[in-house]
C-alpha cells in the first residue's frame, strides 16, 4: 500500500477561509487603527511642521512595519524568506504610501476637505487592495510550495523519519 502524504497546506492558500479572513481583518484592523492614531497624532502635534500628506506617509510607514510582520507570521504563517517577500511587500507599501500621500494632498490641499476624509479613505481602500495582493502575490505560497517536492521535509504518514 502506498504511503499517504499529508495534504499540502499551501494548496488552500487561494481560498477565502474564514479563519484566514479573520486573522487578516484583525492584523489589518490593528494596523489601520495604528495608522489612523499616528496620522491624527502627527497631524495635530506637528501641524506647524508636518503637512497632512507628510504626516499621513509617516503614519503609514509605522503601520506598514506592523502589518508586514503581523501578516507574515500570524495571518499567512509564511515560511517564505524575507528576501522574497519583503521586497514584494515594499512594492505594495509603495503603492499604499502613494495613496496615503496623494489622497490628503488632493483632498485637503486642493479641495479643502477636512483631514479626516483622506484618512478614512486610506483606512478603507488600502486593506481591500492589500488582502488581494498579499494573498495572491506576496504570501502566495510559492516559496513554500517548493518544499512539497522535498521528501525529507514533507512528512509521510505511516513512515518513520529515521
Amino acid at each position: 500500500m502506498p504511503a499517504l502524504r499529508r495534504p499540502d497546506i499551501s494548496a488552500w492558500r487561494g481560498t477565502l477561509a474564514p479563519r484566514r479572513l479573520l486573522k487578516f481583518a484583525s492584523v489589518g484592523l490593528a494596523a489601520t487603527v495604528l495608522y489612523a492614531l499616528c496620522a491624527c497624532l502627527f497631524t495635530s502635534a506637528g501641524s506647524r511642521y508636518l503637512s497632512a500628506a507628510t504626516a499621513s506617509v509617516a503614519a503609514y510607514a509605522v503601520a506598514a512595519i506592523f502589518s508586514y510582520l503581523g501578516h507574515k507570521f500570524f495571518t499567512f504563517m509564511s515560511a517564505g524568506s524575507h528576501r522574497f517577500e519583503a521586497p514584494r511587500f515594499a512594492v505594495l507599501t509603495g503603492f499604499g504610501l502613494a495613496a496615503a500621500y496623494l489622497l490628503p494632498l488632493l483632498l485637503v490641499g486642493q479641495l479643502g476637505l477636512p483631514v479626516a476624509i483622506p484618512i478614512l479613505l486610506t483606512c478603507i481602500l488600502i486593506p481591500v487592495v492589500n488582502f488581494v495582493v498579499l494573498e495572491r502575490w506576496i504570501f502566495s505560497g510559492r516559496a513554500v510550495a517548493g518544499l512539497a517536492h522535498d521528501t525529507k521535509r514533507v512528512p509521510v504518514l505511516g513512515k518513520s523519519d529515521a
